[in-house]
């Protein structure tokens, strides 16, 4: 069927079904499972894989001494492939030997990601534990907010924010009309008591005017 794959019973690797023959006649020649490692390698340059490969070295960072192909796993470069670990876990080697090795360094460094500061890994999740109950001000309504809430408030008040910012500028100007009595602009909403005081007031410095006279 098109799109199923097989695993190739020499290397271990996922082939298309359509290609599997083809791809293990020219497989078969040339790979090998390590016997170390179970990882394929080239059958002629074995002895120089299992020599480079299987040395043993040590982390720089935890000091933690290994063979060199786990090194990169253990340091955090790579991710150790399932076929691997299961033949590590299936080899006659000392299990905490084989093992412990691929577990990730607990010396390599990571960044925090409230205060991007560089922490190990066995110190990391503490780390971070206290850093993100620090506050910070939040620039948009001015309150102090613990980190590890700080983004999700700062989603929720921008949002507020500009919810106030529209709301502004689509609010109609209040409209006015002119006083004939006094010629000033009178908001609307209160332009009829303008207009009694405006008119009595009117109507009574006339009076005053004609009586003088």
């Amino acid at each position: 069927m098109e799109g199923t794959r097989q695993v190739c019973r020499n290397c271990n690797r996922s082939v298309a079904t359509a290609h599997l023959t083809l791809h293990e006649a020219h497989c078969l020649p040339f790979l090998a499972p390590c016997p170390e490692c179970k990882e394929p390698a080239c059958q002629e340059k074995m002895d120089e894989h299992r020599k480079n490969g299987h040395q043993e070295v040590r982390c720089a960072m935890c000091q933690q001494t290994m063979q060199k192909h786990l090194l990169e796993f253990h340091e955090g470069n790579k991710f150790i492939s399932p076929t691997g670990l299961q033949s590590l876990q299936a080899s006659d080697c000392d299990r905490t030997a084989c093992l412990q090795p691929t577990s990730e360094c607990q010396e390599h460094p990571y960044e925090c990601t409230f205060c991007e500061a560089a922490v190990s890994l066995s110190k990391l999740e503490i780390h971070e534990h206290h850093c993100s109950n620090r506050t910070e001000l939040c620039q948009n309504c001015g309150q102090l907010i613990v980190l590890h809430a700080l983004a999700q408030h700062r989603d929720v008040c921008q949002s507020e924010q500009a919810q106030l910012q529209r709301g502004k500028r689509i609010s109609v100007p209040e409209n006015s009309i002119c006083c004939h009595y006094c010629n000033l602009m009178i908001p609307e909403n209160k332009f009829l008591h303008h207009m009694e005081k405006c008119w009595w007031l009117a109507s009574s410095k006339g009076k005053q005017m004609r009586d003088s006279s």
